[in-house]
């Protein structure tokens, strides 16, 4: 970087000031830069130099959407919950994020459409579970906890997290949270998109689930976060209609536990 020698030129300490803080700059040195090619070189650079600071230090210490998603529902650990409120005592960021989820949770579910068929979608794209809370794995090779919790889904880039919590009172509320797994597709394009849960009934002679009037219907929130509350026990399919396609995930089996 080049040093101006013109005397009306700005010292380090100056221009530095009015480049990350805005400070003002002497009538005499506003003119100067003005017209200085070099003095405007040194600026834009040190503009350059904040931009990238800011952009790697940005929230770095954080929690992720995702989890303080999670934090809101009440599906962290106690040790990582702690953490996570400490946090949010001393971050204005993180503590309008979590007013915002809640603020979402707490209103009340949409009425279940009657007009639309359940399942009439522009393009039909079935979830499928990729990740799945580990089993317990007895001696006979049975397993326990078939209906574990959390669980992952994925419907070609989109993932969808599955969580189930249950009140004080008894009742259950099932969180989805949904990410891309584009790195161009922000959560942002699923705001707004409608998803609506479903009761499967099996038939025991063809083996295939029909679908019941939807018991419940919720928007994605501006964080990707999906939230059924007092849903009852049964098995259940949900639909999330997305720009230009349907997800479907089936076989959401909610027993007492």
């Amino acid at each position: 970087m080049m040093d101006c020698l013109d005397a009306m030129a700005p010292n380090d300490e100056e221009l530095l000031g009015f480049a990350l803080d805005e400070q003002p700059l002497s009538t005499t040195t506003s003119e100067h830069l003005e017209q200085c090619e070099i003095c405007q070189q040194r600026l834009a650079e040190y503009k350059l130099v904040n931009s990238s600071i800011v952009s790697q230090l940005y929230r770095r210490l954080c929690p992720s959407g995702t989890q303080l998603s999670l934090y809101c529902a009440d599906l962290l650990p106690d040790e990582e919950r702690t953490r996570i409120a400490s946090h949010i005592l001393d971050c204005p960021l993180c503590t309008a994020e979590v007013a915002v989820t809640r603020r979402f949770m707490a209103q009340p579910l949409l009425e279940p459409s009657r007009e639309a068929a359940p399942l009439a979608a522009v393009r039909r794209i079935y979830a499928t579970l990729f990740r799945q809370q580990a089993q317990l794995v007895l001696r006979n090779g049975h397993t326990v906890s078939e209906k574990a919790w959390p669980r992952q889904y994925r419907a070609e880039a989109t993932d969808i997290s599955l969580h189930l919590s249950r009140a004080s009172n008894g009742d259950y509320m099932l969180l989805g949270i949904l990410t891309s797994a584009n790195s161009n597709e922000s959560v942002d394009a699923f705001e707004g998109a409608q998803a609506e849960l479903y009761s499967a009934q099996q038939d025991s002679n063809t083996e295939e689930r029909k679908l019941e009037n939807s018991i419940c219907c919720a928007m994605v929130d501006d964080l990707g976060n999906i939230v059924f509350s007092r849903v009852p026990l049964g098995e259940y399919i949900m639909v999330v209609h997305l720009p230009g396609q349907e997800v479907i995930i089936e076989g959401i089996g909610i027993e007492r536990g």
